[in-house]
C-alpha cells in the first residue's frame, strides 16, 4: 500500500506570500465541545447566541468591516467562564462571562467605532488551527505546534477552527498584529515566538497580514521588513505597486500574480486538488 501523502507535505515548495484571507475583524468565541468539519455551522450554540453572532457580523459589515468568526478553546482549562476575543487592526479586546448570555450585552459594531475606549490586551496571542475534522493536517501538525507554542507563551495560546489553507499547516494567527502564518512547526516555534514578542513579523512563516488584501500582503512579505506602514497601493490583485513608509525611507514593492497555475493539493481530500497562482515580485 502506498504511503499517504499529506497536503501540507506535498505543498512545501509553494510560496506563502499573499495566501491569507482578508479580514477586518476577528470574532473569536470560546467553545469547548468537539468541533465538527463545519464547526461554525454544526455546533450546539443556542439560537440566541447564533443570532447575536450573525447580527454582529452584519452590523460590522454595514460599517465596511469584513468580520470573521472563529471558535477557540484551551482543552487543558476547565471553567464555567466563556471568553470572547475581538481582534481589530492593532488591537485585541477580551470579554468574559458565565455562559454565553453576556454576549447579548456586547455591541461589537459600537466597540469597533471606538476600540480605544476598551482595555486592550498588551501581549501577543496565538491561535493555532487544530480542526482535524476539517482536514487531517490541521490536527496532525497543528496539535504539536499548539503544544510547542503553549510551552512558550502559556495562556496566550489557543486552538482555533479552520483558518484557511490546510496545505500550509501548522497555521497560526497572531493578534493583535493580525498576521497569519504557515508552517509554524515545533522546530521553528522558539524563534517564531521570540520575533513576534519583540514586535516583529516572522517573515519566513508569513502568509500575510490579514488586514490587507492579498497583493498587499505579498508586497509586505517581499519587502522583508517588520517596520512598514502602508501608504499607497496602485493597481489591483493581478498587478500592483505598493508603497510603505519605514522609519528611514519609503519602500516600494511591485507584485504580480502568476498567470500560470501551479498544481497543488489544497486538502488531504484529493477532490480538493487544483491550481495555485502565486504572487511574484515584479
Amino acid at each position: 500500500m502506498d504511503e499517504r501523502v499529506f497536503c501540507s507535505q506535498a505543498s512545501l515548495a509553494e510560496s506563502l506570500a499573499g495566501t491569507a484571507d482578508t479580514v477586518g475583524a476577528w470574532i473569536l468565541l470560546e467553545y469547548r465541545p468537539v468541533w465538527k468539519s463545519r464547526a461554525l455551522e454544526d455546533n450546539a450554540l443556542t439560537p440566541a447566541t447564533r443570532a447575536w453572532l450573525a447580527g454582529s457580523i452584519a452590523a460590522l459589515g454595514a460599517m465596511g468591516i469584513k468580520a470573521r468568526p472563529q471558535l477557540i478553546r484551551q482543552p487543558d482549562i476547565d471553567s464555567d467562564q466563556v471568553r470572547l476575543l475581538f481582534g481589530l487592526p492593532g488591537r485585541l479586546l477580551a470579554f468574559t462571562g458565565t455562559g454565553y448570555g453576556f454576549l447579548q450585552t456586547l455591541d461589537l459594531a459600537a466597540i469597533a467605532r471606538d476600540p480605544a475606549s476598551h482595555p486592550g490586551l498588551a501581549e501577543p496571542h496565538y491561535f493555532v488551527c487544530t480542526n482535524g475534522q476539517r482536514d487531517i493536517c490541521c490536527a496532525r501538525f497543528g496539535l504539536p505546534a499548539y503544544a510547542a507554542l503553549r510551552a512558550l507563551a502559556g495562556h496566550r495560546v489557543w486552538q482555533v477552527t479552520h483558518l484557511g489553507g490546510h496545505r500550509f499547516a501548522p497555521n497560526v494567527l497572531a493578534l493583535p498584529q493580525g498576521a497569519l502564518y504557515g508552517r509554524v512547526t515545533p522546530e521553528v516555534a522558539p524563534g517564531f515566538v521570540a520575533t513576534i514578542e519583540s514586535g516583529g513579523l516572522a517573515l519566513a512563516q508569513l502568509r500575510g497580514r490579514t488586514w490587507y488584501p492579498k497583493h498587499v500582503q505579498a508586497a509586505e512579505g517581499f519587502a522583508g521588513r517588520s517596520d512598514l506602514r502602508l501608504l499607497h497601493v496602485a493597481g489591483d490583485e493581478k498587478r500592483a505597486e505598493v508603497t510603505f513608509a519605514a522609519a528611514d525611507q519609503r519602500v516600494q514593492v511591485a507584485v504580480i500574480r502568476s498567470a500560470t497555475g501551479q498544481p497543488m493539493l489544497s486538502s488531504c481530500d484529493e477532490a480538493e486538488s487544483g491550481l495555485s497562482y502565486p504572487y511574484l515580485r515584479g
